[in-house]
């Protein structure tokens, strides 16, 4: 039986909705996590399908086949990866900058947008989002998620930074935070068939009831249904050209500050 990944952020409720909630019959089984869970479930071969990190697909170069037409991806602000800081983003050389355990992704966007966009060498440290954030101990902390979403500016640590603004800024293209990636074995296509339409219907379904959804799951959540609705509405949950090329960009950089292998091409699987 496939094993379907599932992001518990709130960015991924809406193409999985109609599965999470039964809705459509799925014969699969289904998993959830956070992004770096997913990560590793997907490269140890416990998941087969998952929405994970973009910069996973980079660091297995050839290992996975992505699911056409999916993504997460910001168009501009995501609202959901933020560094907070106690002094202004250009004044950040050489100190101490917090980096969540939760996602590999932000975390080399955020390395990205110190070294090419701000010319910066900060001292990274790990924590664990929500378990032991390292307020008064960081001079800048990068949240993700839902807790993102919640992030207020304080005395401390006035100064918020949304990294899907900054990296819009950057290259004036949008960024692919998640991809539907494949461990792929050549005997699940049949089934692989079968859940990618699957996918597909519930990402239509979702995306059609925006605001039912967000009445639905506000409480489940802890966040505003309005915050919600505008939240699904930034995002593309697409993959045409314009988001390959945001993504291709991503990776080109990555590789240029040695967090990757370069990716040459991507690789779909090809089922449809």
């Amino acid at each position: 039986m496939l094993k379907l990944g599932h992001i518990i952020y709130s960015n991924c409720y809406p193409p999985h909705a109609a599965i999470v909630t039964g809705k459509i019959p799925f014969p699969f089984k289904v998993i959830e996590g956070i992004p770096s869970e997913l990560n590793r479930l997907l490269r140890d071969g416990a998941i087969d399908v998952s929405p994970s990190s973009s910069i996973a697909f980079a660091m297995n170069t050839g290992r996975y086949l992505l699911l056409p037409g999916l993504s997460i991806t910001s168009r501009k602000e995501v609202r959901s990866i933020i560094l907070q800081s106690r002094m202004p983003i250009e004044e950040l050389e050489g100190k101490t900058v917090g980096l969540t355990s939760a996602s590999a992704t932000s975390v080399v966007l955020l390395k990205i947008l110190f070294k090419l966009r701000y010319r910066l060498n900060p001292v990274y440290t790990p924590f664990d989002q929500g378990v032991n954030d390292p307020f008064g101990k960081a001079d800048a902390m990068l949240f993700i998620g839902d807790h993102a979403l919640k992030a207020e500016a304080t005395r401390e640590y006035p100064y918020l930074y949304d990294l899907g603004l900054l990296w819009n800024e950057f290259t004036g293209l949008p960024f692919v935070f998640a991809l539907w990636q494949v461990n792929y074995k050549k005997n699940i296509d049949k089934d692989l068939a079968v859940l990618y339409d699957i996918i597909a219907e519930s990402k239509r379904y979702g995306l059609s009831r925006i605001p039912e959804l967000a009445q639905a799951s506000a409480d489940q959540f802890g966040l505003p249904v309005g915050l919600l609705i505008d939240y699904w509405n930034a995002f593309s949950y697409e993959l045409t050209e314009y988001e390959k090329r945001g993504l291709l960009t991503f990776y080109s950089y990555a590789a240029e500050i040695g967090a990757a292998d370069p990716v040459r091409e991507l690789r779909f699987w090809e089922g449809k």
